[in-house]
């Protein structure tokens, strides 16, 4: 049986301050020009491919894409997903490559009383090569921000028992099980 626990961040959310991570690295929503990258991310970020298993690996990202494609035509107001954009500059151009992803929802704890309401996050991932350099903190800052100007309360998500950096992610940025 998979365990997983509930994280909230309910202290009254923060008022956003600029961080001070890399000004290389900027969030923002997702377009359609990211989903190959973000479904990329996603799919080696909550898979584990071997010999035997990588033939699955773009069934897997397709189905991502697919979904996340779905979503961001619909311009679905209860939901969003951001990206983390690494940008540098090579001479004069610069390049741009999703490096982080998450997923925030608005929800409603019962269908019949409308006056509960909280701000969701799934999908939080980060390209395995730019783990540890604040990236994912960046991302949850940032959702934190876009629930404070909605008036939301409290932001909750699940992680995996098994996931313990994910697990100390969330402790270190200020939710609690």
């Amino acid at each position: 049986m998979v365990q997983s626990s509930w994280f909230d961040f309910s202290h009254g959310l923060p008022p956003h301050s600029p961080t001070n991570l890399s000004s290389m690295t900027i969030v923002r929503s997702a377009c359609l020009d990211d989903i190959s990258q973000v479904g990329e991310i996603l799919t080696l970020s909550f898979n584990n491919f071997n010999d035997f298993t990588c033939w699955i690996y773009p069934l897997l990202k397709l189905g991502i894409c697919q979904d996340l494609k779905g979503r961001l035509q619909n311009q679905d107001t209860d939901s969003l997903c951001l990206v983390a954009v690494f940008m540098s500059k090579m001479g004069r151009e610069i390049y741009q490559s999703v490096v982080g992803t998450v997923e925030l929802s608005f929800c409603r704890r019962s269908r019949w009383y409308n006056h509960q309401k909280y701000a969701y996050i799934t999908n939080l991932a980060v390209n395995k090569n730019y783990r540890r350099q604040g990236i994912a903190s960046q991302l949850l800052k940032k959702c934190e921000q876009i629930a404070q100007q909605k008036e939301f309360e409290q932001i909750s998500l699940h992680v995996l028992a098994s996931n313990k950096i994910g697990q100390e992610l969330y402790l270190k940025n200020g939710y609690a099980i």
